[in-house]
Formats: structure tokens, C-alpha cells, sequence
């Protein structure tokens, strides 16, 4: 099983009429006729640091580098992400799975769930060819995790990839330093936090909310190639609006957590990193931009005169 998008996981657990809702509105204000994800970079001295979010997932051969990017990236010493992603973390994310992922007592879901709930998830996981025996023993989070993936990508589940992907096949091909914000332990612990109860509690929502997630997943990988920051920041508030303890776990804790490791890359001189993240770790009260502003750091979008520290901001 490939690294699992956090996002994927957690923001479809949001009530389907509200996604309904600002997904219509979003979706008039970002039709795009090329992709140009927001780029800002963040400057102290000598230092530069570029900082990128991510979306985890996008379609083959989506076409979102801008002259922007591109020049970041080359002109970058190194490269931060969120975890690794080689065999020895996606080893231990199987065995992570494997102790963690598989409910006990001959528990299975099938008597957790209703009837109509698991007809509709058995049905999306049939489709991948992942046999009954295994996804009728998965606990809560991790069914979770398969199905909402399996119902937007059931063709590709397995070769899924991403902006940040992209970002670290250009520092491999190009012998930069590659250098991580967490341990693959880290993530994979947030999606074991909360009680069973909860968990199935979050797991039946998304269930019920599967019909509205493809077009959820189309207008925000919309608003994120328009590089419009405020419609962006404006769907994240709407997938957590309700769940502050989810937004604090995901988000705003581990925002503070990466904060020092910033602040060192930034008082190294004469240095230029690259750090790429989840979309959904830069904007709002607790994101990575307004720690960096209230660092006291010039914080610009590139290529533009936006500055991430205004009064309007």
C-alpha cells in the first residue's frame, strides 16, 4: 500500500451539503486556462526558502510547474517534505498497518456497519479487487483511508502521485539533499487518533458523503492550479468548520512542531530550500505563512508583489 494522502482521509469527512455548497461556489470563481500553484518565498539575510503546498494526488500528467517553480527548484541547496517515502518508510508503514489497521476479537465491520453502509463500502473496495476477508477486518481509520480512496481512484490506487511526488524525483535526479519534517510513525499515528467509536463514527459519515467527493476533489485541485490563496484557505475552514480538534491534530499542531526546523533553514546564510508540504499547512491563523510573518520574516508570493504579511492578509 503506497503512502496515504492525509487529506484524502480527513477532509471528506465533512457533511455532504456543505461540501455541496462550497464547492458551487468555488467552482464560479476558478475556471483556469493554465495551472499556477502558489509559490512564496520566505527570506532572512542571506537565507531563501521557497514554500510549496502540495496536493498529494493529481492526475497523470497534470501540468502544474510554473517559470516560478521551476527556477525554485533549481536554484535550491536542498529539499524538505513532509515524510519519506522510500522502501524503508513504506515498510514501516506496513507493519504499522498490520499492527494497527485490523480489528480484534473477530470484530468485523460488517457487524459494525449497517447493512446499506457496508452494501456501499464493500461495493467501492470489490471494485479494486482487494478481497472480502481483508477489507471486512479493517479497523474504522483504515477503511476509511482505502475507501475513500478506492472511490476516486479505483484505476490508479496504487500508483498514485502528487506535486510533491514531482518535487522529489527532480531532487533525486538531481543529487539534492532530501530532508523531512516527520517519520513515517508520525503520520501514521494521527490516523489512529480518537477511539474506535469516533473512528466508525467518521467512517459512516464518509460513507454517506462518497457521492459528493469527486466533485470535491475537482474544484479543489481547481483552486489550488489557480493559485487563488483566500478560495483556498476559504474550502479548507469549510472541510473543518465544526471539527477544531481535527484542524488542531492535522494541521495547526504540527505547523508549530515544524516551526524551529524553519527557523534553522533560515538562519543558515547564504542558503536556498525548497520545502513542499500539504496545501492545507500554509494559509489561515495557524498556517505556516502567518508563523513565518509573525517570525518576522519577509514572506512574498513569488513572482508577484503579494506579500504574505500585509494588514489585508
Amino acid at each position: 500500500m503506497r503512502r496515504m494522502p492525509l487529506w484524502a482521509v480527513h477532509m471528506l469527512f465533512a457533511a455532504c451539503a456543505m461540501l455541496a455548497i462550497a464547492a458551487g461556489a468555488a467552482a464560479a470563481e476558478t475556471a483556469i486556462s493554465k495551472a499556477a500553484p502558489a509559490l512564496w518565498r520566505v527570506q532572512h539575510g542571506t537565507s531563501t526558502v521557497y514554500l510549496l503546498g502540495s496536493l498529494h494526488i493529481l492526475p497523470r500528467d497534470f501540468s502544474w510547474r510554473t517559470p516560478q517553480i521551476e527556477a525554485a527548484m533549481a536554484a535550491s541547496d536542498r529539499f524538505y517534505f513532509e515524510v519519506p517515502v522510500d522502501k524503508d518508510a513504506l515498510k514501516a508503514q506496513k507493519e504499522f498497518v498490520i499492527q494497527n489497521g485490523i480489528l480484534a476479537n473477530r470484530q468485523t465491520l460488517r457487524g459494525l456497519l449497517s447493512p446499506a453502509e457496508f452494501q456501499r463500502y464493500s461495493a467501492v473496495l470489490r471494485r479494486t479487487g482487494i478481497k472480502a476477508m481483508f477489507y471486512e477486518r479493517y479497523r474504522p481509520w483504515l477503511a476509511s483511508v482505502m475507501v475513500g480512496l478506492a472511490y476516486l481512484h479505483t484505476r490508479d490506487l496504487t500508483t498514485l502521485k502528487g506535486a510533491d511526488d514531482d518535487v522529489m524525483a527532480y531532487a533525486r535526479e538531481h543529487d539534492r539533499p532530501l530532508l523531512y519534517l516527520e517519520s513515517i510513525q508520525d503520520q501514521m499515528k494521527l490516523l489512529t487518533a480518537g477511539s474506535d467509536e469516533s473512528q466508525l463514527r467518521a467512517l459512516k459519515a464518509l460513507i454517506q458523503s462518497l457521492p459528493c467527493s469527486r466533485e470535491q476533489e475537482t474544484v479543489l485541485r481547481q483552486v489550488w492550479a489557480s493559485g487563488n490563496a483566500k478560495a483556498m484557505n476559504a474550502i479548507l475552514d469549510s472541510y473543518f468548520r465544526g471539527h477544531p480538534e481535527a484542524q488542531e491534530l492535522l494541521i495547526d499542531r504540527r505547523n508549530h512542531y515544524w516551526l524551529p526546523v524553519l527557523n534553522d533553514v533560515l538562519a543558515q546564510e547564504s542558503s536556498t530550500t525548497m520545502i513542499t508540504v500539504g496545501v492545507a499547512h500554509i494559509g489561515g491563523r495557524a498556517g505556516l505563512l502567518a508563523l513565518l510573518c509573525g517570525e518576522g520574516y519577509k514572506v512574498e508570493r513569488a513572482g508577484t508583489d503579494e506579500n504574505a504579511c500585509g494588514p489585508e492578509t
